[in-house]
């Protein structure tokens, strides 16, 4: 598997048309939660490039806001909380690994009430039924998820993520070259299954779309042969994104973060899956790892917002 040709990556459409997100509850109820996946299932399953669905107001306006107050102030107390990870296809700061990131607690009683909210029962039903997705799981190691403080400079390439994750021992680099629907020896998958539903809160005040770090859906095929910036999201307080994962949803935020103040885009990141993908023929049965675009698709600039105008922003 490998991007597109450098030549053929992306389409500029002029000017954007802004689209809306729609209207959450602010509540964490169960019977609410399941009338507003009932309305959104339709435009869910219609949505492009891929299923997805931008709600806002999600939660509780306060219990967001504090949560927000406590991540924010880990930021400002102790950055070695933090765990920073830099390649070239990206620069992000993460709580780190298991045990370390499935801990809530360790941000304040918002946080940890935010994490367990997540993984409850309630909202694995809510997302089953937006969805269409059935036997969802979530993973109790929070695997490449959990709290996310990215700094100024803070950037994601584009990518479509792993469709299962192995450990392997020390004869191994993770995963095989090639991707194979046989599991190498000495090797075991660590996630529960096939990953399948990726759902983002973000917790950021009043953001502005200069301030980097949107949220980028690209279109492409099963090919490769293209990418198109179709949808921008910008990071605002209380906006929940969700999206179906699969080897084309090609996401990821190229415009780095430049806040004035240094204040940080700061997000929760969930992940769910199912034993099987019998439902879903955009996911192949090669494991493979997160796979990465080229070229421009893997570059980050601070003007590139002004530059790079996708079909729809939802500011």
């Amino acid at each position: 598997m490998c991007g597109p040709k450098p030549t053929k990556q992306y389409f500029n459409h002029g000017v954007a048309t802004n689209r809306s997100a729609v209207s959450g509850k602010g509540t964490l109820s169960a019977e609410r939660l399941q009338a507003l996946a009932r309305r959104h299932a339709g435009a869910y399953s219609a949505a492009r490039p891929f299923k997805h669905i931008v709600i806002d107001n999600f939660l509780p306006e306060s219990l967001s806001l504090a949560s927000m107050h406590e991540i924010q102030a880990r930021h400002e107390s102790n950055s070695s909380f933090w765990k920073t990870r830099t390649t070239t296809m990206g620069f992000k700061r993460g709580r780190g690994g298991y045990p370390d990131n499935t801990d809530g607690g360790a941000f304040g009683p918002a946080t940890a009430k935010l994490f367990d909210f997540f993984q409850s029962a309630r909202f694995v039903a809510f997302l089953e039924t937006l969805t269409g997705i059935r036997n969802l799981v979530t993973d109790v190691k929070l695997f490449g998820g959990g709290p996310f403080s990215i700094i100024n400079g803070g950037f994601l390439s584009l990518h479509t993520d792993f469709n299962k994750h192995m450990s392997c021992g020390a004869a191994h680099s993770r995963m095989s070259p090639v991707p194979s629907t046989v599991i190498p020896a000495g090797c075991q998958v660590v996630t529960p299954g096939w990953r399948r539903i990726n759902v983002l809160l973000y917790l950021n005040q009043d953001w502005r779309e200069s301030w980097g770090g949107a949220f980028e859906l690209w279109q492409t095929d099963q090919n490769y042969s293209f990418l198109d910036y179709h949808t921008k999201v910008v990071p605002q307080l209380n906006r929940l994104t969700v999206f179906s994962v699969t080897d084309i949803s090609i996401h990821g935020h190229l415009d780095e973060v430049n806040h004035p103040q240094g204040d940080t885009r700061k997000s929760l990141s969930f992940y769910y899956y199912t034993p099987d993908i019998d439902d879903e023929p955009l996911i192949t049965h090669n494991l493979h790892e997160s796979i990465y675009m080229p070229g421009h698709a893997a570059k980050r600039s601070t003007n590139r917002w002004r530059e790079m105008v996708p079909r729809y922003i939802i500011r």
